[in-house]
């Protein structure tokens, strides 16, 4: 049934690919973060969704760059730059990378052969990705991946399936990019905010309700992930919301139903941070080598990261690399990976890519800035805007205890925010005709 689905999906895509090319980018966008071929790994064995994905969605912009349906604009957003610029870095780290062997599940070509990946298809779907409807429709695609996620979360603690549990704590899919319940979890705390703000947006009394409805049980399941720093994401995404909706009613049934979901299932999360806390007292950050439990994977990671990045600060210790770069400069220090997105970017592939990464959320920030500033309250515009950024708050604070470098969810809100941004530019500062192809056409966008 669902390989059917998906099926049918691409060949939607291909026959509307001339008249309706973000359905396309519709398609490979759900692929990509919903993952499904690790979900339902038995219905694509031999099936590969996201090259057929990723292919229909290159031909579309090819042609509708040759219709010269293309704002080249776009381009010039300051997240894409930083994208481009960060895959040139991992290319020259991992070329000039002084550490030939890396300890890792994930080699060092395989990361930079993702991440070149993701920014190739940035560039396609960013440009395809103009009409106002579109991305409506990129939003339920985000709400879709969450409720199904905070489902499967769910359908393993309510069916008693222990077995997918490791010491009070759900796992994530067995294979692929959502192994680590951790990562899985900040799916979900994303997601949150495009529920929340949807509640608001949406008039239909059944579709807020549902929207609403789906609220504990996502919670829940970030509980039974039982991550710290996902639980602070999703704290500060509630705290958005309700800093932005001046709404009472609102504001309360989101505060309670959080504190409720906290009390409820917050036993695991304080008995975690409980020895995490016990296991930090000693002040001796050195650590035999025959411990098995170092005092607290997180901060001696953080220092080693930093150390690694003022050691490498051009291209880093190489893609890949942290953990055998620690183990050589900081033997029995850590042996773990950075626990940090930023220090993971300045550590592997130096500081001009850790600085571009903290560019992602300047230059996001200066265009929800933009579009708040210039759409009515109830506009498609302002609810993906308020989404997004809702959104990028949950990554972020995850993103400080977790390794997020190839994320795809990241990416996938950093052109649905650019994309929204330039829709509305372009309502209120036309399109010059000489900047929207270098190919010579008489049709308009």
């Amino acid at each position: 049934m669902v390989k059917l689905a998906t099926i049918l999906a691409l060949l939607a895509s291909a026959i509307l690919l001339f008249s309706a090319p973000w359905l396309a980018t519709l398609t490979y966008s759900i692929v990509s973060i919903l993952q499904p071929q690790y979900v339902w790994f038995w219905a694509f064995d031999s099936f590969s969704v996201f090259k057929i994905s990723a292919g229909i969605t290159i031909l579309a912009w090819i042609f509708h760059a040759l219709q010269g349906n293309i704002d080249w604009r776009v381009y010039s957003s300051g997240q894409f730059k930083c994208v481009v610029i960060i895959m040139i870095i991992y290319h020259l780290s991992n070329m000039f990378t002084p550490f030939q062997t890396y300890y890792s599940l994930i080699g060092g070509d395989l990361v930079v052969s993702i991440f070149t990946t993701i920014t190739i298809m940035y560039f396609f779907v960013l440009g395809l990705l103009k009409n106002p409807q579109a991305i409506k429709y990129f939003a339920f695609i985000y709400i879709f991946v969450t409720v199904y996620y905070a489902y499967w979360a769910n359908d393993h603690y309510l069916s008693g399936n222990w077995a997918q549990f490791t010491h009070g704590r759900l796992r994530g899919i067995v294979s692929g990019p959502y192994r680590d319940g951790n990562i899985l979890s900040v799916v979900l705390t994303m997601g949150i905010s495009f529920i929340m703000f949807g509640a608001r947006y949406y008039k239909n009394i059944w579709i807020k309700a549902g929207l609403l409805a789906t609220l504990p049980f996502i919670w829940h399941a970030v509980f039974l992930f039982a991550s710290r720093g996902a639980l602070l994401s999703a704290a500060c995404v509630t705290l958005f919301f309700a800093l932005v909706v001046k709404s009472r009613w609102l504001n309360i049934l989101m505060g309670a139903g959080f504190v409720v979901m906290l009390v409820w299932q917050g036993g695991t999360l304080t008995n975690r941070t409980s020895d995490t806390v016990n296991s930090s007292k000693d002040s001796n950050f050195e650590i035999s080598a025959e411990e098995d439990k170092p005092i607290n994977p997180r901060i001696l990671s953080w220092q080693v990261g930093w150390g690694l990045a003022m050691k490498y600060p051009i291209l880093g210790a190489g893609p890949q690399r942290f953990q055998y770069a620690s183990a050589k400069h900081y033997p029995n220090k850590s042996k773990h990976v950075a626990h940090n997105t930023f220090l993971n970017f300045s550590a592997n592939t130096g500081l001009i890519a850790g600085c571009c990464y903290l560019l992602f959320f300047y230059f996001s920030y200066k265009q929800y800035r933009y579009v708040k500033a210039n759409t009515e309250t109830e506009s498609i515009h302002n609810y993906i805007n308020l989404s997004c950024m809702g959104a990028l708050v949950g990554y972020f604070i995850g993103a400080v205890f977790l390794d997020l470098v190839i994320f795809e969810p990241f990416y996938f809100i950093l052109i649905l925010i650019t994309a929204n941004y330039w829709m509305v530019r372009r309502e209120k500062e036309p399109v010059p005709t000489k900047t929207v192809s270098p190919i010579r056409t008489q049709h308009a966008i």
